[in-house]
């Protein structure tokens, strides 16, 4: 007993104190440089290894299904690559369909600038200031004036005749005369009316034509075989007007035949009135 008490005595006295210093140091350092396993670790392990066992399994059970899924899909891209080759290189070829869009870009850049010099050549003639006003309107291009119209064209043409200064028959030809004048007039004013829409329809197809898109020509032919049709009914038209005047000539020319039957035949009657 007297031995253990002066041994541990010694522990905290004098040299035993810098031995328990150096003790704690060696078992700290210790500590730091090894600490101890965790157990966490053991945990990570097993889940990366039951992670492995699933993917092994997936993989056994349908990676035949899984590689014969891919070769299909390889399959159906290749036949849509096939389709896609069909339609850009035979059905749409985009190279031809791209020096079209060019060639039709040239034409309108070459044509369209003359076409539009020619429509705006000046072709007025009249000095007068009513026959001016007659020409201004009878080339304007709309059918929105014709009450406008008929003001210069009788101002232009002077009006009818008092019937005290006219006979019957002379007074009606030439109401009629002055009437299929201005019906023809109104007609040519609508008729360029309608060359202007024509004029700006084609224009607009041009346009489209210039950046269509394959396919797409079908629409464009359509509004063009429209623009067609109504332009092919309004020169049916024009023609109807001058078959109407054509008539109405015929009809004057006989009328002035008539006219001169009946001063015949009247002086005719006043020459045997007054030698009898």
């Amino acid at each position: 007993m007297e031995f253990l008490k002066r041994f541990f005595f010694s522990f905290i006295t004098g040299k035993g104190r810098s031995s328990i210093a150096v003790f704690l140091a060696m078992a700290l350092a210790f500590g730091l440089v090894g600490p101890p396993p965790a157990t966490a670790q053991i945990g990570a392990l097993a889940v990366i290894a039951a992670a492995t066992a699933v993917v092994n399994l997936i993989t056994l059970t349908i990676g035949a299904l899984l590689a014969t899924s891919i070769g299909l899909l390889n399959e159906i891209n290749g036949s849509l690559q096939s389709l896609v080759n069909l339609w850009e290189n035979i059905v749409y070829p985009v190279a031809l369909i791209n020096q079209s869009q060019m060639m039709v870009t040239q034409l309108v850049a070459q044509f369209r600038r003359l076409m539009t010099a020619i429509d705006n050549v000046n072709v007025r003639s009249a000095t007068l200031p009513n026959p001016i006003a007659l020409e201004a309107i009878m080339r304007n291009a709309s059918v929105a004036d014709f009450g406008q119209f008929d003001q210069v064209f009788r101002t232009t043409f002077q009006p009818l005749p008092p019937a005290a200064n006219i006979s019957p028959g002379d007074q009606q030809r030439v109401d009629m005369s002055d009437a299929l004048a201005m019906d023809t007039l109104k007609a040519l004013k609508a008729s360029d009316q309608v060359v202007q829409q024509t004029l700006q329809g084609a224009q607009m197809i041009e346009d489209q034509a210039a950046q269509a898109a394959p396919g797409s020509a079908a629409f464009l032919t359509g509004a063009g075989l429209a623009a067609a049709v109504e332009n092919q009914a309004m020169m049916q038209k024009l023609l109807a007007v001058e078959l109407r005047e054509e008539a109405a000539i015929l009809a004057h020319a006989n009328a002035i035949r008539k006219r001169q039957a009946d001063m015949a035949g009247q002086f005719r009657q006043d020459t045997t009135t007054l030698f009898k």
